[in-house]
């Protein structure tokens, strides 16, 4: 009797991206780590200006500290912890939480595209209005305005583990009718 594989099946075990806790300041190593394990991830990377005593330096460092995302399959998920600095999956209910590769896309545009510095935020925000950015690099993202401290911010949402904020100019953006 042969075994065949049924649709199903293969859909339950298809890569879904997961958030991973790194050691403190190794995302970096981890990153590397993944890429020589031929494991798929995504590290988002900005450049901030930090000033020491006597100069002003541009560094490289993570949006969120701490964390680094991979898109794998749930096979995978002890060759992710066995990578060293990779700590454990971010988890709800005692299992890793998945993040809609919708999310992550948008979260990976935000990241590259905006203008500003993208800060984020474990916060829980109060969904604001729907709006789609319709001008500037991030021209198509759909996020949630948000306004602190009088700019206007649009959150992208990320399931079950916290928030993109980036600033945009009002008149970049406008309302979505739900």
């Amino acid at each position: 009797m042969q075994l065949q594989k049924t649709p199903m099946a293969t859909k339950i075990d298809e890569p879904r991206w997961y958030a991973v806790y790194t050691a403190p300041r190794a995302e970096k190593k981890v990153s590397e780590r993944f890429t020589e394990a031929d494991i798929e991830h995504y590290l988002a990377l900005q450049t901030v200006k930090r000033r020491w005593s006597d100069r002003i330096k541009e560094v490289i460092v993570p949006v969120i500290h701490g964390y680094i995302f991979v898109h794998i399959p749930t096979a995978d998920f002890a060759k992710v912890t066995k990578i060293y600095g990779a700590i454990a999956f971010v988890r709800k209910d005692g299992k890793p939480v998945a993040i809609p590769d919708s999310q992550m896309e948008r979260f990976r545009m935000m990241v590259e595209y905006a203008d500003e510095l993208v800060e984020f935020s474990m916060e829980n925000f109060e969904p604001g209005e729907t709006v789609k950015i319709t001008k500037g690099p991030l021209a198509g993202v759909i996020g949630e305005l948000v306004d602190i401290k009088g700019k206007h911010k649009v959150m992208i949402r990320l399931d079950q583990f916290g928030a993109a904020l980036t600033t945009v100019p009002a008149s970049f953006v406008s309302k979505i009718d739900e």
